[in-house]
């Protein structure tokens, strides 16, 4: 695992709901990811936000999988299904969109994915 921190940083945001999509954005990112691969986790700063990304150099996801993957449900690796039910990046996106934040992924098969949350900052 790899970090890059700013410091510092208060967003408006409840923490318990908060937490689960850190949870899963960094559960997904290790079950995705090989022995011996990376994972990364930054946050910075904008005037009004705060960005966080959750990269790793995983298996990465197809664009078709990446159109879908925050349906509830929706699961693009079956090999992993037994592993969850398909709710998590659902819910997630979920609690984004009730703290009027952003989420967006970018993958590439075979090469990784990362998933960038960005959330108001307290002023």
């Amino acid at each position: 695992i790899e970090t890059d921190i700013a410091e510092n940083v208060m967003v408006k945001a409840d923490a318990e709901p908060l937490s689960h999509v850190w949870n899963n954005l960094f559960s997904n990112a290790f079950k995705f990811t090989e022995a011996g691969g990376t994972v990364t986790v930054t946050l910075k700063t904008t005037e009004h936000h705060a960005i966080v990304q959750v990269k790793d150099t995983g298996i990465g996801m197809s664009a078709e999988t990446g159109t879908h993957i925050f349906e509830k449900f929706y699961q693009g690796d079956t090999s992993h299904a037994t592993r969850g039910n398909g709710l998590g990046l659902a819910l997630v996106k979920r609690v984004i969109d009730i703290l009027q934040g952003e989420i967006s992924v970018e993958s590439t098969l075979g090469k990784g994915t990362t998933f960038t949350v960005k959330i108001r900052k307290m002023c």
